[in-house]
């Protein structure tokens, strides 16, 4: 899947990018990185966080032109490779680095999930984002796992519900809080769930921890 179809909100972009949230809106703003518009909210391509990702491990300033050419870059998948680079000039080259690379892997491997599991419709639990399928709501499961609940219990409380989406309830709970609810620090997640590397076919798993 090119990063270029994968669409995250400000809020997954922080969690699965290990950025700063007030970071990403301040590249916004400055134009550094360019989201796309839905509902007059604006999304960003994986490739965008890539860009924010890369461009903090460079650790020295790039010029507009620059990163530009950078942006172009992460969203061809040629780019993906780890140590592929773009000779920006004679003297400067920028290599594709394994946590950049791990980055893109997650926000396509979480958006797929998303996407198959996260369902909101207004006829089935007055509209409450449920696990597709059920009437089991995403907040619940997410609540459960932070509280510490094993996967073993959620699987015979909630048989319905498969074990994929757990860690996916998580991180869209979390990106996701209710209206008027303090949001937690972008890094908290660590505490409930890890990324770990590759998976079947080379995804990148999000599993819930024990």
């Amino acid at each position: 899947m090119a990063s270029t179809s994968v669409l995250l909100t400000r809020r997954e972009a922080a969690e699965i990018g290990r950025v700063p949230l007030n970071a990403i809106d301040k590249a916004i703003e400055q134009g550094v990185v360019k989201p796309k518009r839905r509902a007059g909210k604006p999304l960003l391509p994986a490739h965008e966080v890539a860009l924010l990702v890369l461009l903090r491990q460079i650790g020295v300033a790039l010029p507009a032109k620059a990163k530009g050419s950078v942006r172009r870059w992460l969203a061809h998948p040629q780019s993906r490779a780890v140590g592929s680079e773009l000779a920006l000039s004679e003297a400067l080259r920028v290599a594709m680095t394994k946590d950049v690379a791990q980055m893109i892997e997650r926000a396509e491997y979480y958006t797929r999930l998303r996407d198959r599991y996260v369902e909101r419709n207004p006829a089935v639990m007055g509209g409450e984002p449920v696990i597709t399928g059920t009437r089991v709501p995403v907040r619940t499961i997410a609540s459960l796992i932070e509280m510490g609940e094993k996967p073993e219990a959620l699987r015979e409380d909630y048989p319905q519900v498969p074990e994929e989406a757990y860690p996916v309830a998580v991180l869209w709970a979390r990106t996701n809080p209710r209206r008027g609810r303090p949001v937690r620090p972008w890094d908290a997640a660590e505490r409930s769930l890890r990324l770990i590397g590759s998976g079947p076919a080379g995804e990148t798993a999000i599993m819930a921890t024990a």
